[in-house]
């Protein structure tokens, strides 16, 4: 019964998950309210910016590097249910079982940093992995 449960919530999930980004983003604003500079100096904020952006594109790179390496008929850009005609066990997916969510991860971590505020962060990420958890399974 919580097997059918689990499994039906992934499939929404898996459904709507190219909205999750409107959804961030509006998390995004909200935890700008209380943005301060760190140390309260812009200089320092360059830096950290700098280094947030970066973890960012690191994640997007990594993202255009596991799409241009995938097998023909092995994903696809489907919303609705899988349609892969066999199982990509090639490239980055012999290391890792879902390397685009990890790839998102990263990004998503890059952003929710910038903000300078752990509690951001934790929430963040925990919504990041309750939302994926379901659609991994």
């Amino acid at each position: 019964m919580i097997k059918n449960y689990f499994e039906k919530i992934g499939n929404f999930f898996f459904k709507y998950r190219s909205y999750i980004p409107i959804l961030a983003c509006l998390l995004f604003f909200f935890g700008l309210l209380n943005f301060k500079y760190l140390r309260n100096e812009h200089s320092y904020d360059l830096f950290w910016e700098f280094l947030c952006l970066n973890i960012s594109f690191a994640g997007l790179a990594l993202r255009f590097y596991i799409a241009s390496y995938v097998p023909k008929g092995t994903s696809g850009r489907n919303s609705k249910r899988q349609r892969a005609d066999s199982l990509n066990t090639t490239g980055m997916y012999s290391l890792i079982r879902h390397p685009l969510y990890f790839a998102n991860f990263i990004i998503w971590v890059g952003i929710s940093l910038f903000i300078h505020q752990l509690w951001f962060s934790i929430v963040f990420i925990s919504i990041f992995i309750i939302f994926y958890i379901p659609i991994i399974y």
